[in-house]
């Protein structure tokens, strides 16, 4: 972490404003104590800018940086892990019932999926986090013309945020099983941008080239397709999973949970990485769960719970920015 900004900003706020030499009245009679007053405060500026390098290099993250509280976030990479037709959220048991899926994170999602089976697997997110993030992460598959859109796996990833957003503090873990929905997979119509949306962004390192759009656009030379779903961050407190697999949870009213909701989780937001889809003029691209306007994801929790709660209290809680933190900075 850089601490020069940080030294700086002790200075400005301890060191007086003095006045140019020519306007300053020297005193003839305590020159030596004038001079020895200038050198204790000095030394207490240095001491001072030294104590403020040294408490923030004792900060467990190195790129913390404090935020507004909406801006709390951590975040993690997770490469594709495998595609299949199944869905044991929606269709649990039921191999091959689903549309195609583009599975992240956990390496052991299949039909028959259970919590225990996700805790006992391995993961395919990144900067050591597999050893602690095992929750899984599934979209529907992208097609080009009909075929599903291929390429490495770390060309094919997601990038999931955790954050605050728009909740009061404190936000609690969320339980080991929790299971849910975020988008619509029967729609035919636009959705909410607040909860899915498609841009172009720049090859390979990011960053929008397009504004968000319900409809999948063409991305132009230099850029690839992504698209973002956002998931519910307000839990009902007893429920791991609902019939329809949204009712046990809630968007934020109002920067609040509602009353039927009131147990204020992390919310969670899936940034995904098409960056082999390149160049593709959109009448060719859709969705396997049909058309352009069906996105959605399911989630399925299988982190570690003190590492999470270490991450809700050390970021979200303590407003900071964790954003793409690596294992060996979690003390837990």
């Amino acid at each position: 972490m850089k601490f020069d900004a940080l030294a700086r900003a002790s200075r400005e706020v301890i060191m007086p404003r003095l006045s140019p030499r020519h306007l300053r009245v020297s005193d003839p009679v305590r020159p030596r104590r004038a001079r020895a007053s200038r050198r204790r405060l000095s030394r207490a500026v240095g001491l001072l800018a030294v104590v403020a390098v040294v408490a923030a290099a004792a900060l467990p993250l190195h790129r913390a940086t404090a935020l507004r509280q909406g801006q709390a976030v951590w975040s993690v990479k997770c490469n594709r892990a495998s595609s299949a037709p199944d869905d044991p959220i929606v269709f649990p048991a039921q191999p091959g019932r689903s549309h195609l899926h583009d599975f992240f994170g956990n390496v052991s999602v299949k039909a028959d999926t259970t919590t225990a089976s996700l805790l006992d697997a391995g993961s395919t997110c990144l900067k050591g986090m597999n050893e602690v993030d095992r929750a899984a992460y599934w979209t529907p598959a992208l097609l080009a013309n009909g075929r599903p859109v291929t390429g490495p796996a770390d060309e094919l990833r997601i990038d999931a945020y955790y954050s605050v957003s728009d909740k009061p503090l404190p936000v609690r873990s969320m339980p080991v099983g929790l299971r849910m929905i975020a988008g619509d997979s029967k729609a035919q119509r636009p959705q909410s941008t607040d909860i899915v949306h498609y841009n172009c962004l720049h090859y390979p390192q990011g960053g929008e080239v397009t504004r968000s759009s319900s409809a999948i656009p063409t991305c132009p030379a230099g850029s690839y397709l992504s698209a973002k779903i956002v998931f519910p961050g307000c839990w009902d407190g007893s429920n791991l999973d609902s019939a329809d697999h949204k009712s046990h949870m809630a968007y934020p009213v109002r920067n609040a949970c509602p009353v039927s909701h009131p147990v204020a989780v992390p919310t969670l937001a899936i940034r995904l990485r098409w960056k082999t889809a390149r160049s593709i003029p959109s009448s060719q691209l859709a969705l396997s769960s049909g058309g352009q306007f069906s996105m959605h994801a399911d989630f399925w929790n299988g982190w570690n719970p003190a590492v999470m709660r270490w991450l809700v209290d050390n970021c979200l809680n303590a407003m900071r920015n964790c954003t793409d933190i690596p294992r060996n900075l979690i003390k837990a």
